[in-house]
């Protein structure tokens, strides 16, 4: 027995207890320096995430952009185009053609061509610019606007000038008006060409030696034809040499148009022509110097008074507001000066193009 207690304490000696390591809880929560890099990988990943995820670019618009370096995402910031901006300003000029002032011609003397076209985001508006030479100093002056980005409507001219009414009209080139509502003559060949004039308005019978250059230059490619037009101009002589007197000049000079000899009575009339009255005597005198056949013109002279009606009528059809002014191919206007412009814009063909 003392021999087997013996065995078993001995046997009971080599059985070892378990041993648990605890350690001591550091400043990083007990978590190793590989865990805590992990943890910061997956917050960086995260925050790139979010990141990549609500990120978006915001676009901020030119102060000053023009019409030819415009970004293909700036239309977010308007609600016209250069283009529609640039039309409407074409019609704002053509109606200007409508004032009873010197102002009248800027549809004729504005290059539309050269025109700038300007978005001003901190006002929403447009801003256009135009040059035109000045017809007393011939120095370049600029016509220049502000239009409404949200209506197309004018906001202010800046310039010494009346607000234009609304004619409807488009300025399509340097001095050529597109008329509103107005379609080319059926007949084109040749080209249909009005000429109207209050014989005694400033410029009129000046604008003839242009009527006679142009028939000179395009023979059988224009037809013009003199339109006379009874104004203001007109009543201030008749109202002190009477209206059978002052219609005189009207009728020789539209009888006389539509003879060979024309260009040699506008010459004549001419150099006797003193912007006043002209009796009926010294016109026949002028047109007799001229070569006019006298047999034609008288025949004509006579009949006239029908033909000078329905003139009126189609100036008023045109609207017609100032004379001496050019109706080309029945749906472009121009002035005397600008009538080779109208004629090469309603057909380039005539004029080599």
């Amino acid at each position: 027995m003392a021999g087997k207690q013996g065995s078993a304490k001995a046997g009971t000696g080599n059985i070892k207890s378990p041993s648990i390591l605890i350690r001591p809880i550091t400043r990083l929560g007990g978590l190793d320096n590989i865990h805590v890099a992990l943890l910061a990988l997956v917050v960086i990943l995260m925050a790139l995430l979010m990141l990549i995820s609500y990120y978006k670019p915001i676009g901020v618009p030119p102060s000053n952009q023009t019409t030819t370096a415009i970004p293909p995402n700036y239309s977010v910031y308007m609600i016209h185009t250069p283009a529609q901006i640039k039309a409407i300003a074409e019609r704002l000029i053509a109606g200007y053609a409508m004032t009873n002032s010197s102002i009248s011609v800027l549809p004729y003397i504005t290059n539309v061509s050269a025109m700038t076209v300007s978005y001003v985001p901190s006002m929403k508006d447009w801003y256009v610019q135009a040059p035109f030479r000045s017809p007393s100093s011939n120095a370049t002056v600029y016509f220049s606007a502000l239009i409404s980005d949200a209506t197309g409507g004018l906001v202010a001219p800046f310039m010494q000038a009346a607000r234009p009414p609304q004619s409807g009209g488009q300025v399509v080139s340097q001095g050529v008006v597109k008329l509103s509502g107005r379609s080319y003559c059926s007949v084109q060949n040749p080209l249909r060409v009005s000429w109207f004039i209050d014989p005694y308005a400033p410029g009129a019978i000046a604008s003839l030696k242009n009527l006679t250059e142009l028939q000179s230059a395009y023979p059988d490619k224009v037809n013009i034809s003199v339109d006379i037009l009874y104004g203001s101009s007109f009543q201030y002589i008749a109202n002190s040499a009477g209206t059978l007197n002052a219609q005189a000049l009207g009728k020789y000079i539209l009888c006389s148009s539509g003879q060979q000899r024309f260009p040699a009575f506008v010459s004549a009339l001419n150099s006797v022509y003193d912007n006043g009255y002209l009796s009926p005597n010294a016109l026949q005198s002028i047109s007799a110097t001229a070569g006019i056949n006298q047999t034609q013109l008288n025949s004509c002279i006579a009949d006239s008074g029908s033909a000078i009606n329905a003139q009126a009528i189609l100036a008023q059809y045109y609207n017609i507001t100032f004379t001496p002014a050019v109706i080309v191919n029945c749906e472009y206007q121009a002035i005397p000066q600008t009538a080779r412009e109208a004629i090469c814009y309603a057909n380039s063909t005539i004029c080599g193009a």
